[in-house]
């Protein structure tokens, strides 16, 4: 019987790459057969940067700098971006409506500069070049606003009570810090924007000044005057003028008092019509009475002169406002009637024998004055 013999031929069709496919930045191409996997990457040039990343902090106004260079740019362009969005590619500036965007290009780098920095352009910038990117952080200081509460500046208490200074942060960034000085310069070393005297003394009286802190380098101020209502405050001191033919003698009364005083002088209780000369300085009014030939000068050798009587006695000084009265009186007397000399012998008939001192309490309504005693 004859053999059948079948022969079986196999033929193997091997499949080829596609033509005109280009690599792509950091992508992977893969062919495939039946049996084979064969899998090729492109290696893409990434530069280094040469620059390291900042954190910057700008003052409000000032132009913003930032660098970005790399070891060798080639023919990449670099890309400056803000929140996600473009600012410049290359020499192209986008997303700048207000003309403050620049960048200025080298040959391995570029440094974009925003001028006149505002509070809204705080933030991170990346510089991208090709897959690799670098980050500066800025930070942008505002110039911190404050003012006064109230914004009168004023504040106004009574001798013992309680004195409020405070201050209101209206605008800054960072967040600005309070810290207090007096008109001096004299720091307080309070850092809050509430400043309490918890019992005001007429000494507390003054210009009070908080400053609103964050770094910029002028930190602005505030001002707030504290005046302290009190009763009047005296002090009585003869000044003796010995020069030419008579001696003339002046009665200082200096007064502190705030209100204003009204000040009044008396001989013996009864209130003298008086030219005097008025001098201020602070709250302090010095009150000069000025009583004339008193006695002889150096140059007067008049034997038969004799110290009218009238100008003998009690000499006071009133003062007076909302807050209540003081007083302070000098006696004047010839120093020949204490040590038993004749009556027609010279003398310069001054001496300080007593300080009378008297505070009355008064409570004015409608500025006048009300009597405390209750009739039965």
């Amino acid at each position: 019987m004859p053999m059948l013999i079948c022969v079986f031929l196999v033929f193997t069709h091997s499949v080829p790459f596609l033509e005109g496919c280009k690599s792509k930045p950091s992508t992977t191409t893969t062919t495939t057969t039946t049996t084979t996997t064969t899998t090729t990457t492109t290696t893409v040039y990434s530069p280094t940067f040469v620059t390291d990343p900042r954190q910057c902090v700008v003052n409000e106004g000032n132009n913003i700098t930032l660098p970005c260079n790399v070891d060798e740019l080639g023919g990449l362009q670099i890309i400056w971006e803000r929140a996600n969005t473009t600012l410049a590619l290359g020499d192209t500036v986008y997303e700048d409506d207000e003309n403050r965007v620049h960048v200025e290009n080298t040959e391995n780098g570029s440094t974009i500069v925003i001028r006149e920095a505002e509070e809204k352009d705080a933030g991170e910038y990346v510089c991208k070049v090709s897959a690799v990117e670098l980050k500066h952080t800025v930070q942008i200081i505002v110039r911190p606003e404050v003012e006064p509460v109230p914004k009168s500046g004023l504040v106004t208490v009574k001798e013992g009570e309680a004195a409020t200074l405070a201050c209101k942060i209206t605008r800054g960034n960072n967040k600005p810090y309070i810290n207090w000085e007096l008109e001096s310069g004299y720091p307080i070393f309070w850092f809050e924007d509430i400043y309490t005297i918890p019992e005001a003394g007429r000494w507390s009286s003054g210009v009070y000044r908080c400053k609103a802190n964050n770094g910029w380098p002028e930190p602005p101020t505030a001002e707030i005057r504290l005046e302290v209502q009190h009763v009047p405050i005296l002090s009585l001191t003869p000044s003796i003028n010995y020069s030419g033919y008579w001696t003339e003698l002046k009665l200082i009364c200096s007064v502190t008092a705030f209100p204003l005083a009204t000040v009044e002088w008396y001989k013996d209780g009864q209130m003298m019509e008086v030219e005097e000369d008025v001098t201020t300085r602070f709250v302090e009014v010095t009150h000069r009475l000025h009583l004339k030939e008193m006695g002889q000068g150096y140059r007067n050798d008049n034997e038969t002169w004799v110290l009218e009587q009238d100008r003998l006695g009690l000499y006071e000084c009133r003062a007076r406002n909302m807050m209540g009265e003081a007083s302070l009186a000098m006696e004047i007397i010839r120093s020949c009637d204490l040590d038993g000399h004749p009556l027609d012998e010279q003398v310069r008939c001054f001496k300080r024998v007593n300080k009378i001192e008297k505070l009355v309490p008064a409570q004015l309504v409608n500025n006048t004055e009300v009597n405390n005693d209750e009739e039965d």
